[in-house]
């Protein structure tokens, strides 16, 4: 079988952490010829849409370090599976990805259409009892009206943001809130969402993983570092494995339907204090982690799921 990973931070990846290579290790240990390319190696040409790709050769069992071995032009409709890592921001050159991997009927992970339709701030609204007080605004007033009707603390982020990138906790008082308006929103050009803070946090941002329709069994707790609030280990969060909870549970039976609906093989949902506050689809992580202290491989479920076809 051949599979095919678009990865666009192949230099820069943390070997100990990443998902995407993890996943792409499991494919090559049960025979698979694995392919990568980045958005900017697609064509078409000839009335095909071809990649210039590199395979990804792991020379050691037990480890994730790899050689890449220059390919050539492939065919895309070669491939069984295309697994679309691309990490956010979602801009045109995305978006002409996606476009052309739809008008070629290339089967991806996760399906381009929802990639494109589905932004991972927002789709949470569509889960109005399950998540916190949350606004969508550019609007300076709006934010101080949320103070206004009682919360003492928010949390403000851009829409497409990743790693706990640019995102802002603001206090009621705090004398840089028009600051902070300014930087995020380019001064009322750029919607943002605003989240009520949610006191839990402190004890750790909690990443259910659903693959295949199925929750894991086992999730990640990130807890934030005493120097910083997020819960995002880019943002030198510590994490810890834990067995999911019945709340947790319930959170994913609330949202299955739609990644069902959407096709979404692949996810991470947040959950604070028993809320949920994202749900990532682009390129969720966390994989390694809860292999490396579970008794749940997850690279071994993903492919599983998809089988030998």
């Amino acid at each position: 079988m051949k599979v095919a990973f678009i990865i666009n931070d192949l230099k820069s990846m943390d070997l100990k952490k990443d998902t995407s290579i993890f996943l792409a290790k499991e494919a090559f240990d049960r025979g698979y010829e694995v392919h990568t390319f980045n958005t900017n190696n697609l064509s078409v040409q000839e009335e095909r849409l071809t990649a210039q790709t590199s395979k990804l050769i792991f020379p050691t069992k037990d480890q994730l370090s790899f050689n890449l071995s220059d390919n050539g032009t492939e065919d895309l409709s070669e491939f069984s599976h295309v697994i679309n890592r691309v990490n956010p921001p979602f801009n045109k050159d995305y978006l002409y990805m996606t476009l052309l991997l739809d008008a070629y009927g290339v089967p991806c992970i996760n399906p381009t259409k929802a990639l494109r339709e589905i932004n991972e701030k927002l789709s949470i609204l569509k889960f109005p009892e399950i998540i916190p007080s949350t606004r969508v605004t550019a609007s300076l007033q709006t934010i101080k009206d949320m103070f206004n009707q009682g919360f003492e603390t928010l949390v403000i982020k851009p829409l497409d943001g990743m790693g706990g990138r640019s995102i802002f906790l603001v206090h009621k008082d705090d004398k840089n809130l028009a600051v902070i308006w300014e930087t995020i929103t380019g001064r009322g050009k750029h919607l943002v969402i605003v989240q009520e803070y949610i006191p839990e946090a402190e004890s750790g941002d909690n990443r259910i993983v659903i693959i295949n329709g199925e929750l894991l069994e086992q999730k990640l707790v990130r807890v934030p570092s005493p120097l910083d609030f997020r819960g995002n280990l880019a943002a030198g969060a510590t994490s810890k494995v834990k067995k999911v909870t019945n709340d947790d549970k319930k959170i994913a039976q609330h949202i299955l339907p739609f990644l069902k609906e959407h096709n979404i093989y692949f996810a991470g949902a947040d959950i604070l204090g028993g809320k949920l506050s994202e749900l990532n689809i682009t390129s969720p992580t966390c994989l390694q982690e809860i292999n490396n202290a579970s008794d749940i491989n997850p690279s071994e479920v993903f492919w599983d799921g998809l089988g030998d076809s």
